[in-house]
């Protein structure tokens, strides 16, 4: 009797162990069969989303050469920097190597501040100068002043942007003026002829050369000299006003004319011909006061008689 409820036990025992395995295999076989989102459907819980927020990025913050490093799980960069209490203002510029809606590991977040400033500053206006008059020598000319010049005023507005404590820009934004300039005006008095005033011939070296031939009173050498002359300085032109310096038939330099003529007008040919015929007679050498001209003289007709000597 013994035996027989012992046997049975080890028999019922065995039944309990084989249907155990059968039940673990079953459930073994029932989890693998698991959605991958079977714990947001079981306890609202996104896997991935989770995995995502846990992500942890180190990164670096220069704030205006102010650098601070920081691990972070934010996701953007701005939320990054928000995160840790930097205030991102208008005036504020964001630099970094991550893309503006993602932050990403070892991040470099530069941080630039920009201020703008508006001054008011005075400029002076210049005045414009009249001169009244004129002469052909300043330096026989005499100038008087009838009103004075005086210096206008401006306010320019000027906006000035730092980046930090460096001037990055300029720019004038407004300008108003405050008082207008007052011109100069100068009366200038001193010899002043024009070509206008004289007889017109133009470019005419027969008209003088006939002239010098019958109306001056000369030595063939000297009528021979007067012609070549004239012909080379100024193409016998008596209203010559080359340069707007040397003038008239022999080209006179109109200070050295009017210090010598000073009642004679520098575009007179004729003058012209008896001052110079004058000035040869009174020992001027032709040689400094018409150099290259009297080089080609001496180049075709020789020395002048009275230089020779």
């Amino acid at each position: 009797m013994k035996k027989a409820r012992f046997f049975g036990f080890v028999i019922g025992l065995l039944i309990f162990f084989v249907m155990l395995g059968l039940d673990k295999r079953f459930f073994i076989a029932k989890a693998s069969e698991l959605p991958n989102n079977w714990a947001s459907l079981v306890y609202g819980v996104d896997t991935q989303e989770e995995k995502k927020i846990l992500e942890i990025k180190y990164i670096t913050v220069d704030n205006d050469g102010d650098v601070q490093h920081f691990l972070t799980n934010a996701k953007t960069p701005v939320e990054a920097l928000t995160a840790n209490g930097y205030a991102i203002e208008g005036d504020n510029k964001i630099v970094t190597d991550s893309p503006s809606d993602t932050l990403t590991d070892n991040s470099l977040i530069v941080i630039k501040t920009y201020r703008t400033t508006l001054e008011d500053v005075y400029i002076s206006i210049p005045y414009d100068k009249v001169i009244e008059g004129g002469s052909l020598c300043e330096r026989l000319s005499t100038r008087i002043t009838l009103q004075k010049g005086v210096l206008g005023v401006a306010t320019q507005s000027i906006q000035k942007v730092y980046e930090g404590d460096t001037l990055v820009s300029t720019a004038i934004v407004g300008e108003s003026v405050v008082t207008e300039p007052r011109k100069e005006i100068s009366i200038v008095s001193g010899p002043n002829d024009t070509p206008d005033e004289v007889e017109q011939h133009g470019y005419n070296c027969p008209y003088w050369e006939s002239y010098v031939d019958t109306e001056v009173s000369a030595t063939d050498e000297e009528k021979q000299w007067l012609k070549f002359t004239m012909r080379w300085e100024s193409g016998c032109n008596a209203e010559s006003n080359k340069d707007d310096f040397y003038k008239g038939l022999f080209q006179w330099s109109p200070c050295q004319w009017y210090s010598q003529f000073p009642n004679d007008n520098i575009f007179d040919g004729k003058a012209q011909i008896r001052r110079t015929l004058q000035k040869l007679r009174a020992g001027a050498n032709p040689e400094y006061m018409w150099p290259a001209v009297y080089k080609r003289y001496v180049a075709t007709y020789g020395e002048l008689s009275w230089l020779a000597d």
